[in-house]
Parts: structure tokens; C-alpha cells; sequence
């Protein structure tokens, strides 16, 4: 049966059953694979085209065995992130918008992940600025509580994936789990009320739409910038898909919402360093044009999906004044001294508070 299924999910024409695919799984959960079984799965699912059955059934599992919890203190959260696999490399956008957004009001709880498809990725970036990352529950919860903003480390996601990487090993889990990381957005191990969600290449825009409608717990905005990004872009156009109640599509011209294009080389990510410093300078207004641009786009759809701002247009100009007034730098500097104030003394947070 396991060879059936491993054959059907690599070369078979249609999707294995739910039945079979919880069965592997279950298999993966009780130590009963080895390693080969758990890389072919893994390859096979991230070299075949994503179909809504194949995410149906690993997200219907993966919540099965560790169900999305609610955080004290997160009611109105909003999740940015992307499915990464986009055509372009950028610096952390999505990262910098959390910050922006947070300071100018909004309530967010981010997740993310080291690079997959970057030199640099959130948690990456974030430990290079000197960002605190929660160990334990109670410091998200003061976290959020203290800025608004919360980032959720790797260790808190769910047993399923904590088993893989370890049945994987020693190979890198990035080598061959693309359709993980792809689906990531899908697998927050904290209830939000809404999420913002770049999508890598526009053909999965239909994918995600169906199965967000299928799994939807919180409010959900799909977005592709039509140059390639998995996110908002202040140049081109950006194709988007509400999905709340209904399914609404939509698209923004970065021009109608008065940005004036530029270059996308100047969204280009680098490496860890450099990318932290592109964060800071946009953070602190020393960066402007397309850096700066894309930041405020992305930072007023997690604005507009926190009920801040009524339109993504107001979304904007709350986001430029967060910059300019100089509120969105020092949400990045408080939570770096919060963080120090935590080394320092060493204690649990729940005897702090």
C-alpha cells in the first residue's frame, strides 16, 4: 500500500485519496517510514504542479494532529507573508511592512521562515537587525501586547512538520520541500483574523483561492504583482483576490494609486546585511523610490485588512506618515531594546509581568 501510494502521489495522473494521504501521514506521526519514503514524499509532492487536493489533504492533517490555537491578546491580527518561488529576489518587504503597519496602528502577528528562495529570509533578517524572537508563548504574548506586533518562531509550528525535518535528515529540508514552504502561509499555528498572502507565480492564484475558500478561518487578501513578486509592488500591476464571504477579484495599478514605477533591480535582495540595512533605511526614511513605495503598499493592505484604514489608497498615506513622523523606525528600535532588556535579566517573562 505505501509503495501505491508513494507511485501514485509521483507519477500517478490524478491525486492520491484523502484516505491514503492521512494513512502516509499517519505512518510519518507513529516512526513508521524511513527515510527514503519521507524524501519521496516530500520531492514528489514539490515537483508536481500545486493541486488543491494535495494542499487539502497535508493542511486537513497537519491541523488534525496540532489545531491552530488562539493567542491571548491577538484578537484583530493580521498575517503578511508570502509563498515565496516568485521570478524575483527582494529584500524582506513583507517584513518591513509588519513593522510599519504595527506602528501606524494595526495589530499583526507574522510568521515567516529562514531563506528558501532568498540569501535572506525573515527570521534571517530579523536576527541580523537584533529582533528578539520569542521562545515561549508568553513572550509573543508581551510582545504583542507591548508593540502590536508579534513574530512566531519556527519551533512553534505544528508536530508534522517538526517530524519531517527530522525523518529527512541529514538532508536540508529546503533541498527538497518546496511544496512546504509554498503552502506555509496556509499552516500559522495561531488563529488571525485576517491574513495578507503573496503568491509566487499568478497561475496559483486559482489554487489558493479555492483552497483558502475550503480552509478559510480568518479574512484572506491574495496578492501577485505582475513582474513576478509574491507580494504587493509599487510597479506593474497587482492582481488580487479578496476572499472573505465571497471571492472577489480585483486588480491595482501601482500607477492609479500614484506611484511612478522605477526599477525593479532596486527591489533586489542581497545578503543578510545588506538586506537588514535596506529594512533599516526604509524604516527611517533614508530610503526612498521603489524601496520605500512597494513597503507602503504592502504595509496598507495589512492596514485596510485591520480595519485601520477603509481603502488601501488611505492605507498609503497613513503608511508614508508612519515613516515620516519617525513612529515606524522606532518600532523597530523599542522592540531591539526589549529584547536587550530580556537578555539582560535572564528570568522567564512570566515572572516579569
Amino acid at each position: 500500500m505505501k509503495k501505491s501510494f508513494l507511485r501514485q502521489l509521483i507519477s500517478g495522473s490524478t491525486p492520491p485519496a484523502r484516505a491514503d494521504f492521512h494513512g502516509f501521514l499517519d505512518r510519518v506521526m507513529s516512526n513508521d517510514v524511513g527515510k527514503s519514503e519521507v524524501v519521496a514524499f516530500l520531492a514528489g509532492l514539490s515537483a508536481k504542479p500545486l493541486c488543491p487536493e494535495n494542499i487539502n489533504n497535508f493542511v486537513s492533517y497537519y491541523f488534525q494532529v496540532t489545531p491552530a490555537k488562539f493567542l491571548k491578546g491577538t484578537e484583530g491580527a493580521v498575517n503578511i507573508v508570502g509563498t515565496g518561488g516568485g521570478g524575483i529576489s527582494t529584500f524582506n518587504i513583507s517584513t518591513a511592512a509588519a513593522f510599519v503597519a504595527s506602528a501606524a496602528g494595526a495589530k499583526v502577528l507574522k510568521s515567516g521562515s529562514a531563506a528558501y528562495t532568498s540569501q535572506c529570509g525573515s527570521l534571517d533578517v530579523l536576527d541580523a537587525l537584533g529582533v528578539p524572537m520569542p521562545t515561549n508563548e508568553s513572550q509573543l504574548i508581551d510582545m504583542v501586547d507591548k508593540f502590536g506586533l508579534g513574530f512566531i518562531p519556527a519551533s512553534h509550528y505544528g508536530l508534522l512538520l517538526k517530524q519531517l525535518v527530522v525523518k529527512a535528515l541529514p538532508l536540508s529540508f529546503r533541498d527538497i520541500a518546496g511544496f512546504i514552504n509554498t503552502i506555509g502561509p496556509l499552516l500559522c499555528p495561531y488563529e488571525v483574523s485576517a491574513q495578507l498572502i503573496g503568491v509566487g507565480h499568478l497561475e496559483q492564484m486559482e489554487v489558493f483561492s479555492k483552497v483558502f475558500a475550503k480552509h478559510r478561518s480568518s479574512r484572506t487578501l491574495l496578492v501577485h504583482a505582475d513582474c513576478g513578486m509574491d507580494e504587493f509592488c509599487s510597479i506593474g500591476v497587482n492582481y488580487c483576490r479578496l476572499i472573505d464571504d465571497d471571492n472577489h477579484r480585483f486588480s491595482l495599478s501601482s500607477r492609479n494609486l500614484g506611484f511612478g514605477g522605477g526599477s525593479l533591480t532596486n527591489l533586489a535582495g542581497g545578503t543578510i546585511p545588506e538586506n537588514a540595512q535596506i529594512l533599516r533605511d526604509v524604516l527611517n526614511g533614508q530610503r526612498q523610490g521603489e524601496e520605500r513605495d512597494t513597503v507602503l503598499l504592502n504595509s496598507a493592505g495589512v492596514l485596510f485588512l485591520a480595519g485601520v484604514t477603509e481603502t488601501i489608497e488611505e492605507g498609503i498615506r497613513l503608511a508614508a506618515l508612519t515613516i515620516d513622523d519617525g513612529r515606524a523606525i522606532r518600532q523597530l528600535d523599542r522592540i531591539i531594546e526589549w529584547g536587550s532588556w530580556l537578555e539582560l535579566n535572564k528570568r522567564p517573562l512570566a515572572t516579569l509581568v
